[in-house]
């Protein structure tokens, strides 16, 4: 059987490094094994999807370069859902249920203060056909609950080996809202069955949910689906990872000109038992990914990890690697600016920065006036080389004294307006005599 896995996105929101991390994993172990990768929209909830979140959460994945081999969206299924529902009625596995949400609260209330358990008491069963039409008549409509039959469900996990779980602690699920709308315990489970969906990788926030599954899908279709449930990602403050969280959207990562790779690297060895490091290409984390190396522990999203490692991306790139991009921020960035600016950048955009600073025609005002003078008593004449700083700081230190920090520095202020940056041997070929003589207000 091919191996298959899915990654389940609700389009109520941008989608956060978790999101694409669950995503990832699951990709990586369908690449591994031959096997194929769907990407699932659960969209049934018409209320809070939107389909420019579905839109967006397509073009994080296909940026990042994880490619799904199949998609769908569970609105489009309704009628599967239907035809799956009535086979779990006409087997007498599902109830109508007549409580409002402040019947069912008080209940819980109830239970909370006797020191029972939290967990529907199926009263429901016990109604008469003359209860329920009492309660249709009043303008009640029924939501629809799956009535669990075993005490107790296992499974090998593939992360978490041997899992148990009482199901007598747990409400039977709802299904079916009272206004039809069927619920995510039902069509994920639907959906695997249909898709022959072999690997469900997913976080373990769904561990208890996931026995609940295990039941539906025996009831509905006995086949065999493997589990696996990681530790969720945290935020470095140690707090849960949210689409709110705009920051760590996908979405915020790319306007802030970060590279997939670097993401990619990130949560491909970020909770695991391998070190975080760059890797060099997309294959790379393919041809290394082991699913048992992922912890059971959280991870926690570090930005600066982040930051670092999409820093040496760039520091790494050729011209040409980036010609096409430079040419959006300034036409008139060349080889040797891009190479003498480099290894001040943390993203290839942030070198518009310098060519504000190399191409202005802006005076800089000099405070060491008398110095830069005699600097510029001593300019070499064109043309200027590698060689030329190196020859002219030396002339300036015999004339002056100057030495170290106080000869540096007020030169690269004078010339550049700033106290920090790339070599001055390789920017003041990028500035040239002229331009040097003309910007220094003294």
């Amino acid at each position: 059987m091919t191996v298959t896995t899915r990654f389940a996105p609700s389009p109520t929101g941008l989608i956060h490094l978790g999101n694409i991390r669950t995503a990832l994993i699951n990709w990586l172990f369908a690449r591994v094994n031959n096997g194929k990768f769907i990407l699932r929209i659960d969209d049934t909830d018409a209320e809070r999807s939107r389909q420019e979140y579905a839109d967006k959460i397509k073009h994080d994945l296909d940026w990042l370069g994880i490619n799904y081999d199949e998609t769908f969206d569970q609105s489009s299924r309704f009628d599967v859902y239907d035809k799956r529902f009535q086979q779990l009625k006409d087997s007498g596995r599902v109830y109508a249920c007549y409580e409002t949400a402040e019947e069912l609260d008080r209940k819980r209330k109830l239970q909370s203060a006797t020191g029972g358990k939290q967990v529907y008491d199926r009263s429901a069963l016990k109604l008469s056909d003359q209860q329920k039409k009492d309660f249709e008549a009043e303008g009640r409509k029924p939501h629809w609950r799956f009535l669990m039959n075993s005490e107790r469900v296992e499974w090998d996990d593939l992360l978490k080996g041997k899992i148990s779980i009482d199901l007598t602690s747990l409400s039977d699920p709802v299904l079916i809202r009272a206004d039809g709308v069927p619920l995510y315990t039902f069509t994920s489970a639907v959906d695997d069955i249909d898709y022959k969906v072999t690997n469900v990788i997913r976080g373990d926030d769904h561990t208890s949910n996931t026995a609940v599954q295990i039941e539906l899908i025996n009831a509905l279709d006995n086949c065999n689906i493997t589990f696996a449930h990681h530790a969720l990602l945290q935020a470095a403050s140690g707090d849960k990872l949210s689409k709110r969280d705009g920051v760590i959207s996908i979405e915020s990562f790319r306007e802030q000109n970060m590279e997939p790779l670097a993401i990619l690297s990130l949560l491909a060895t970020i909770g695991t038992s391998n070190s975080i490091e760059l890797k060099d290409d997309i294959q790379q984390i393919i041809d290394e990914f082991r699913i048992e190396t992922i912890s059971t522990s959280p991870g926690r999203i570090e930005t600066d990890l982040l930051n670092a490692l999409n820093k040496k991306i760039v520091q790494g790139f050729s011209f040409n690697d980036v010609k096409d991009r430079l040419a959006n921020v300034d036409d008139r960035i060349d080889e040797l600016f891009w190479d003498s600016v480099k290894g001040n950048l943390a993203t290839v955009e942030d070198v518009k920065s310098w060519a504000d600073i190399v191409f202005n025609e802006d005076k800089i005002e000099v405070e060491d006036k008398e110095f830069i003078q005699q600097a510029l008593s001593v300019i070499p004449p064109d043309p200027w080389d590698e060689n030329t700083w190196e020859l002219w700081t030396s002339e300036i230190k015999q004339l002056t004294g100057r030495k170290g920090k106080e000869l540096f520095l007020p030169l690269r202020e004078a010339f550049t307006g700033m106290k920090h940056g790339p070599e001055m041997k390789q920017l003041i070929q990028l500035l040239g005599r002229e331009k040097i003589l003309n910007r220094v207000n003294i």
